[in-house]
């Protein structure tokens, strides 16, 4: 083989490579937008490295208090595919919260004996769908805070015209 046929070669892996992420970025997407309007919506990920990565994406209802949906993608390559969990939709955010703190103690055994699961902690590595839960969480701590400030914004006006 030449050197420039080798160097073609490369150059069309690479093409390869980049399309293919190009179709799962979109897969994303496409996952996001079906999602949204269904409540809140959580997004976590890590990183595999030499063992699977994930993407886990779920939606919340809060006025209900429970799971509408659930999609987890997970895979070493860009042929992985998102797939309902049917077993998480339903429940409060409590039990998944739970659920996820079982999920990240298996996954990252490890590091967690060196370094304890904190909510805190934005420097340690987290398991996908912990940080999912947590974003969840986030998010609606963020829309009761702007609440309680419309409301006492509210409240002033009110005063203020009597």
């Amino acid at each position: 083989m030449s050197r420039e046929q080798f160097f073609l070669l490369i150059i069309l892996l690479m093409s390869v490579q980049l399309g293919m992420g190009i179709i799962q970025v979109k897969r994303y997407q496409k996952e996001l937008k079906k999602l949204r309007g269904t409540g809140t919506v959580g997004l976590g990920h890590t990183k595999g490295g030499f063992k699977p990565g994930q993407i886990v994406i779920i939606s919340y209802k809060a006025g209900e208090d429970r799971v509408v949906a659930f999609r987890r993608m997970r895979g070493m390559t860009i042929f992985a595919g998102f797939k309902t969990d049917d077993k998480m939709i339903g429940l409060n955010l409590d039990t998944l919260r739970q659920k996820a703190l079982q999920e990240d103690a298996r996954e990252f055994a490890r590091r967690r004996k060196k370094h304890p699961y904190n909510p805190k902690d934005i420097t340690k590595k987290k398991g996908a769908m912990i940080q999912a839960v947590e974003a969840i969480d986030n998010r609606l701590a963020t829309e009761k805070r702007k609440l309680e400030q419309a409301k006492r914004i509210e409240e002033h006006k009110r005063i203020e015209s009597n």
